[in-house]
């Protein structure tokens, strides 16, 4: 399982979404429910640690929520209750993976009505995941 997928389990477990039916990870199908997407990005290299033999990597995460039409708080509610979620994530294994930490890196972001008028939030984190 990658680091993402735990993740996405970890989003799923709490009941902020469900897998393949309103939480995806790179691709976010046009459907109309609130819908949340993960996507892994560009982050620091990994750094090893010869001490403990253990490599740090360091990817980088976006959260996008996006509503039905003209619901505004619920796409932003869901963005807060994921934020606050994954902040939480310090020191622990999730599916297999250890997490270091995963901290925002940004505050959430309001990207806008689309053309169906529904609204969409984001938020990055920076993710530090270790291997041995």
């Amino acid at each position: 399982m990658s680091w993402i997928n735990s993740i996405a389990d970890q989003i799923s477990s709490n009941g902020l979404g469900t897998q393949g039916s309103s939480l995806f990870i790179g691709q976010l199908p046009d459907v109309n429910v609130l819908t949340t997407l993960l996507t892994e990005y560009q982050g620091d290299v990994i750094e090893t640690l010869s001490s403990a033999s253990i490599a740090l990597n360091r990817p980088s995460l976006q959260v996008m929520v996006k509503g039905v039409a003209d619901d505004y708080q619920n796409p932003r509610t869901r963005i807060v209750a994921i934020q606050n979620l994954l902040q939480q994530i310090t020191n622990q294994t999730l599916g297999g993976i250890y997490f270091v930490r995963v901290r925002p890196t940004s505050s959430i972001l309001s990207l806008g009505q689309d053309d169906r008028l529904r609204w969409s939030f984001s938020c990055n984190f920076e993710v530090i995941v270790g291997s041995a």
